[in-house]
């Protein structure tokens, strides 16, 4: 059988097969699609629905109930003008000054800091993708033990760009948005492929999920770090 979906770099590692674990994360987790991913982009700002599904059994993101306030009281003042609804990673260079990548961050740090002891890269990642789901990876743990090298190396190739500012240890964001244009042809095959397939939320996730997601579902794909 001729392997229909190209080979795609995920963190510096080569999944031979992407179609395979797509479709293995979309039977084990159809609940967390249903119920989390499916409520990205829904509302114009946080709600309580909406950091619920970050929790268990969907997410488990153990966001507590005083954190969940916080956090929906920081989303009342957020600059969420600043950063278009359908913006996507791919189109954040952060080579620009003030272009989508810096505006993001922004956005970013008005959650993260300052911040109820406890609310940290992954309760804010969870929370922001269902807010801009083609635009911020969701960096848990996981995610961010995957990318460490890669983003350490990210922020080496960035460090003539911060003359204003201290750079970064590690660029996470900039180290997975390389990883989403280099897939481009590769993720648009695996949705065509994947439209195909008998199981319709294969067929819907193939069509509804962003790459940032998607990217993130086959980094799930490798054993632990």
């Amino acid at each position: 059988m001729i392997r229909e979906v190209p080979p795609i770099e995920v963190a510096g590692r080569i999944i031979e097969d992407p179609l395979i674990p797509f479709i293995a994360y979309c039977r084990r987790n159809g609940g967390t699609i249903r119920n989390y991913d499916w409520l990205a982009g829904s509302s114009l700002v946080l709600t309580p629905e909406l950091i619920k599904a970050t929790r268990s059994p969907w997410m488990g993101s153990r966001i507590s109930h005083e954190q969940g306030l916080q956090l929906l009281r920081l989303s009342e003042t957020a600059p969420w003008s600043d950063v278009a609804s359908d913006a996507h990673l791919k189109d954040a260079e952060p080579v620009e000054a003030d272009g989508l990548y810096a505006r993001a961050a922004r956005l970013y740090q008005h959650f993260y800091h300052p911040r109820v002891r406890g609310i940290a890269v992954a309760k804010v990642s969870k929370s922001l993708y269902l807010m801009r789901p083609a635009l911020f990876p969701i960096l848990d743990s996981r995610l961010l033990s995957l990318y460490r090298e890669s983003a350490e190396q990210a922020a080496r190739n960035l460090e003539w760009l911060q003359e204003r500012q201290a750079p970064p240890q590690r660029a996470y964001w900039a180290a997975y948005r390389l990883d989403v244009v280099r897939a481009r042809d590769g993720l648009a095959i695996l949705r065509e492929v994947a439209g195909r397939h008998q199981d319709p939320l294969v067929v819907e996730a193939a069509s509804r999920l962003t790459d940032v997601r998607i990217i993130d579902i086959l980094g799930w794909s490798f054993d632990q770090p």
